[in-house]
């Protein structure tokens, strides 16, 4: 007896180590043996850790492949003679690129991580050049398309907007992921409305789209991770809008969207403005 429960538990490491462990849980869950029940524990330990570090693989690959086809699609361009190399999208180019290396370089290589960010790096930025870079080389992606992305400043060049104090990755992150995916869901021929505006110390950042919308079922559930609506008919891993809410709430903000089937989405950002004196 003692033997035939010897070999449960070594067959049950084994399965774990192969990475089975429904297996090794099956093997160990009817034994009536103090070990069994520690083992299990430590199995379920290596399960979750496993899962944690899928998920962190799956967001950093989704991060640095949305840098790099923005970067690839506006080089493409740019080559072709379709697009313009204006300042604003090599900008956009260069954050793309420079952000994509922060990413891959910033990644612990020994310990699990749950997310694609383990750090705020607040530094001085112009928010209104961050935003329109962004526009601009998302442009690149739209334009295939036949999509427009029209980008309203607030017009009235605030000291605070030129002179803001934030995470410029994180915020390109958020503002990457929303733009992308409102390319991704806009038809050919549509539009993509940018707007950004502050009010009382609060930095808002609107993108509308004109896309097929959000049913009332989904709505709830866009920012969890992996979640795609039973009507989505793009390609997609569902991980951009997890990314957008989990960066906003890092940065002190909030996140949002309005939809009606049919009659597009519209997705707020609200980010804490950070104003530098001068």
């Amino acid at each position: 007896m003692i033997d035939a429960v010897r070999q449960r538990l070594v067959h049950a490491l084994d399965l774990a180590t192969l990475g089975d462990y429904d297996g090794a849980k099956a093997e160990l869950e009817p034994l009536d043996d103090p070990i069994s029940g520690r083992l299990l524990l430590f199995i379920q330990g290596l399960e979750d850790r496993d899962q944690q570090e899928r998920r962190a693989r799956a967001m950093l690959r989704h991060e640095v492949g949305n840098a790099l086809s923005i970067a690839q699609s506006n080089i493409e361009g740019i080559v072709d003679g379709v697009l313009d190399p204006e300042p604003a999208r090599l900008a956009g180019i260069r954050d793309a690129i420079v952000g994509a290396g922060h990413l891959i370089a910033e990644r612990p290589k020994n310990s699990i991580v749950e997310s694609p960010s383990t750090t705020i790096s607040l530094a001085p930025l112009n928010i209104c050049a961050l935003i329109g870079a962004h526009a601009a080389a998302t442009a690149g992606m739209a334009e295939a398309k036949g999509i427009t992305i029209v980008y309203e400043t607030c017009g009235e060049r605030k000291q605070s907007c030129e002179n803001y104090y934030g995470d410029a990755m994180r915020v390109g992150q958020i503002l990457r992921n929303l733009l992308i995916n409102a390319v991704r869901y806009t038809p050919p021929g549509g539009t993509i409305e940018l707007q950004c505006s502050q009010d009382g110390g609060r930095l808002h950042v609107r993108i509308n789209d004109s896309g097929p919308g959000i049913a009332p079922e989904d709505r709830e559930r866009v920012f969890e991770p992996g979640y795609r609506g039973a009507n989505v008919g793009s390609a997609g891993s569902g991980l951009g809008l997890a990314v957008v809410r989990q960066l906003t709430e890092e940065l002190g903000g909030h996140v949002d969207v309005r939809s009606k089937p049919g009659s597009g989405a519209t997705f707020w950002i609200d980010l804490p403005m950070v104003s530098l004196k001068s």
